[in-house]
């Protein structure tokens, strides 16, 4: 068998290069020049228009498919035909049921999409003053209520009144949050700060009124019940002074006419009495203010007026 000529070879590989770029050049002939989105920006199950401009730059009549992807995932394939010199707009229509940032090609020629999730409904009018009536609503009754336990409002009922209320009806906005156009997260850090005022206010109020209370009954407690003016040349007061609490009393100082007399064996056992006599010059027919003031920080007063002359 004869071997090939060169010759031969030479026409072999002249057209091999021939069909090669012709293959090249027909697929430099049609090209996608431009893609754009349209709205650039959606909300999530929205449509967007994909748009591809196509030009076929070849002197003769040319097929060409243009493959739609969004991130690198084919969502429809397109056919064109394409005179010589002729563009063409082609499209495809998508959705995306996730928000999020989208790379959008048309035969490797991108654009971006934009996928918003959906806003909620705007709370209508009648929602409005349905929940106005309702918080209102709420105030309302458990003023009835504290008023129907005891006949009577104080501080205290008003108090749990307003905070209920004000926490019912953020409550209320919390969950209406969720399906009308209400801002979740400045609703959220004004409910923290509300109930921590109202937390703050109900309980300071309560622990105030509590020591209150306290300081009342250790006032109580302990009562001036005898002054007896007495002593050579009218200079002793006896003052008795009567513990009728649960635990013992130290008195401090005694004030006469708020001049300070000090006080040794101050104690007083609990549901007893004891005198103290107290060194001050006193004068027949004169009153006098006794404040007796205790460790504890309690303080009684008393005015008595001295027996006059015979």
């Amino acid at each position: 068998m004869k071997k090939p000529s060169l010759r031969v070879l030479v026409i072999l590989a002249t057209i091999a290069i021939a069909v090669s770029m012709s293959v090249t050049a027909s697929e430099a002939d049609v090209t996608v020049t431009t893609v754009t989105v349209s709205p650039e920006s959606v909300e999530v199950g929205e449509n967007a228009t994909i748009r591809a401009m196509v030009e076929n730059v070849c002197n003769a009549t040319q097929n060409e498919t243009i493959v739609f992807k969004i991130d690198e995932e084919e969502v429809e394939s397109v056919n064109v035909t394409l005179e010589p010199n002729e563009t063409e707009t082609v499209e495809s229509v998508v959705a995306k049921d996730k928000a999020g940032t989208y790379n959008v090609t048309a035969n490797n020629v991108s654009a971006t999409l934009t996928v918003r999730s959906p806003k909620p409904e705007p709370i209508s009018k009648w929602m409005t003053i349905f929940v106005v009536s309702a918080i209102l609503g709420i105030f309302v009754l458990l003023i009835a209520l504290g008023y129907r336990a005891d006949k009577n409002l104080n501080k205290g009922e008003m108090r749990r009144a307003i905070a209920g209320t004000l926490v019912i009806g953020f409550v209320i906005l919390v969950f209406l949050s969720l399906y009308y156009e209400i801002s979740n997260q400045p609703l959220v850090i004004a409910f923290i700060e509300l109930v921590g005022i109202v937390v703050g206010f109900y309980f300071g109020s309560k622990t105030v009124a509590e020591k209150k209370e306290v300081e009342e009954k250790k006032t109580g407690q302990i009562r001036i019940e005898n002054v007896q003016f007495s002593g050579k040349s009218d200079k002793i007061i006896n003052i008795t002074i009567r513990n009728s609490g649960d635990f013992e009393v130290t008195v401090d100082r005694v004030y006469i006419n708020n001049e300070p007399k000090k006080i040794e064996e101050g104690t007083i056992s609990l549901k007893s009495a004891k005198d103290f006599p107290v060194e001050y010059e006193w004068n027949k027919g004169e009153s006098y203010r006794i404040k007796v003031s205790t460790t504890e920080g309690t303080i009684i007063e008393k005015e008595e007026k001295a027996p006059k002359k015979e």
